[in-house]
């Protein structure tokens, strides 16, 4: 499409050296277009700052094309070669459906492996360093039972005899503190008050290991707990 006078005549008006400037190595290559050539070189004939520059241009040119072409080397044409391969298969594989969305979704894969694998090492060391940290601590995370000395209160059962032993000790009325365990076996007792023969001691321990207790209770769960027993004697007479 020609440009008719008017539009020729329009442009030389707008054209300044700035515009020039910009067409003047498309001027010297002999691409530009003829509708722009005209107005262009009209500039250049009036304007020595722009025709010094597009001499400057020439110049320029024409040591580029003196220059001797580089031959690549072997291997570098090669790599070239493999590279324009793989260009050219990915570009005939996005022609159908079928390889795109193959191509989308080895996009997607390699996208969320590099997002994952950098935090997949830290994520796994915070896991196991929790892991162990509460295997540490579990053990002290159960609850620890009242005293006997505690006042009983909704949340806490204390300890109780279910069926007494047939054995009778010494005499004397005997105070005894036993450590009644979450299954209800006593694992230990004291006399806390006066001091107990061996004998007396031996009494006591078949009182204790023939008796069947409940263990005490802490919010709802089963819990070791100590236990105040007094052992009286009561006189009969007929």
């Amino acid at each position: 499409m020609k440009a008719g006078p008017m539009q020729g005549k329009a442009m030389m008006q707008t054209l300044n050296c700035r515009s020039v400037r910009g067409r003047l190595w498309e001027y010297v290559a002999g691409t530009l277009r003829e509708t722009e050539r005209g107005p262009v070189a009209v500039h250049l004939h009036d304007c020595e700052d722009c025709d010094r520059l597009r001499a400057e241009y020439r110049s320029v040119r024409l040591g580029l094309k003196s220059l001797p072409a580089k031959k690549p080397s072997p291997l570098l044409e090669t790599q070239l070669r493999v590279v324009a391969s793989r260009e050219r298969a990915r570009r005939l594989q996005r022609m159908d459906f079928a390889g795109w969305m193959k191509e989308l979704r080895i996009e997607l894969r390699l996208a969320f492996d590099n997002v994952l694998r950098p935090l997949a090492v830290p994520a796994a060391g915070g896991v196991l360093a929790s892991c162990l940290c509460f295997g540490m601590i579990v053990d002290t995370l159960h609850l620890h039972a009242a005293e006997a000395k505690d006042v009983p209160t909704a949340l806490f059962a204390q300890a109780t005899i279910e069926t007494l032993s047939p054995f009778t000790v010494g005499e004397k009325d005997t105070m005894v503190m036993l450590r009644v365990d979450e299954n209800g076996r006593v694992t230990d007792f004291s006399v806390p008050r006066g001091r107990a023969t061996a004998d007396e001691l031996s009494q006591i321990g078949n009182l204790v290991l023939y008796s069947t207790f409940l263990p005490a209770r802490a919010f709802g769960q089963r819990v070791s707990s100590n236990m105040l027993v007094e052992i009286q004697h009561m006189d009969v007479k007929d």
